[in-house]
């Protein structure tokens, strides 16, 4: 029995990093296809830009000068700013932008991400709506990017690819990097196969009459989005050249903070749509359940074979397999304890990098199966 949980749950887990994204890339890579592009300036259509902000008077300026920059045409571009609940000087300079047409909405009372987009949406007036952040800047060609798709009547929605820039004074800018890499890799085939699973909230182009508001204790709106899109019987695209780049968290614990809040979303979208995903029926349920549900559940599987491990490790083969988990989790607890002396080569970083993802999705998964405390009002980053 030990040795069968051992080679399912070591099998899962290679499944997930390794053999899922082979077989996704493999496939794609014969049915490679691009939607018809809306390249003449006549064709482009009217686009709100809409960008959530709460507390962001210190990036808030160079955002919109960063959406004002970009090459599309200003009589078709709309610029929404909003930061309801911001109780600092955000408001007050989206507000000053008012005479080059950027839309600064403002109520005190904070109620979430999901809410405020709600209310930006329904006073947006663009064909597309197209979703940010106050703390990423979008590549000048990216909206026309974006929107070249929905020449397609079958794309609900197109997501761009988010980078994160290299800061040596960002504990998590190495792994953020790496990480968004390896996802961006694995989303332009899921994209080309018509199964992309969730689109990043950076950087997200819908039709607007297809959106539908977002109940309020929504964790994950990005998710929440593309399931409506899924419902719909349309497309979710990846388009790589419309790029979102932004700083990664300033230090371990802030992005620890910011996994554990992602995990319990995610699952809060498997509560709210698991009709939609068990049993799998769809290539859509079944690549979400090996890129995402088995992502979330990860440190679940390797705790499971570091216990089978050590019950099992008179065998020869599982001594080995024992051996270099503890390595593996050694380097990575040395890194944890170093990483405020000296700057960690890659070998000690990646293991503490994982180890430290892998633990805040176990806190994210206890949080939402206690209800503690995780809602829509998220806790704030340091920028």
């Amino acid at each position: 029995m030990l040795e069968f949980l051992l080679l399912l749950s070591a099998g899962l887990v290679v499944f997930h990093f390794a053999i899922y994204p082979l077989i996704v890339w493999s496939l794609a890579r014969c049915r490679r296809s691009r939607a018809e592009r809306l390249d003449e300036p006549a064709q482009l259509p009217h686009v709100s830009l809409i960008i959530a902000a709460y507390n962001e008077q210190q990036v808030i300026a160079s955002k919109i000068a960063n959406s004002l920059a970009l090459d599309y045409p200003a009589d078709r571009l709309e610029i929404i700013v909003v930061s309801d609940g911001s109780d600092d000087r955000t408001h007050e300079i989206a507000s000053s932008w008012a005479e080059l047409g950027v839309v600064a909405m403002h109520e005190p009372q904070r109620r979430g991400k999901s809410a405020a987009l709600n209310r930006a949406v329904e006073r947006a007036r663009g064909e597309i709506v197209v979703f940010s952040d106050a703390n990423n800047d979008f590549s000048r060609g990216a909206l026309r990017a974006l929107v070249r798709h929905f020449g397609d009547p079958v794309v609900g929605g197109v997501c761009g690819r988010k980078c994160i820039c290299s800061a040596d004074d960002r504990e998590s800018s190495v792994g953020d990097s790496l990480y968004w890499r390896y996802e961006s890799a694995i989303k332009i085939a899921e994209s080309d196969l018509g199964i992309m699973t969730t689109a990043d909230g950076e950087i997200f182009a819908i039709r607007r009459r297809l959106y539908e508001p977002i109940p309020p204790h929504v964790i994950n709106d990005d998710a929440e989005i593309t399931f409506a899109m899924v419902r719909a019987g349309l497309r979710i695209v990846y388009e790589p050249e419309a790029v979102s780049t932004e700083l990664a968290s300033l230090t371990l614990e802030e992005d620890f903070r910011v996994k554990v809040r992602m995990i319990a979303g995610g699952f809060q979208s498997m509560q709210l749509h698991w009709r939609a995903l068990l049993p799998p029926r769809s290539a859509f349920a079944w690549a979400f359940l090996s890129h995402k549900l088995l992502r979330w559940s990860i440190p679940l599987l390797l705790a499971v074979v570091l216990g089978c491990s050590l019950a099992l490790w008179r065998q020869p083969a599982v001594a080995v397999l024992l051996m270099a988990q503890v390595a593996f989790y050694g380097v990575g607890l040395l890194g944890w304890v170093t990483r405020n002396r000296v700057r960690l080569p890659a070998w000690k970083y990646v293991p503490l990098y994982f180890g430290l993802m892998n633990i805040a999705a176990l806190v994210g998964l206890r949080r939402f199966l206690a209800g503690d405390g995780i809602t829509a009002i998220w806790h704030k980053a340091v920028r």
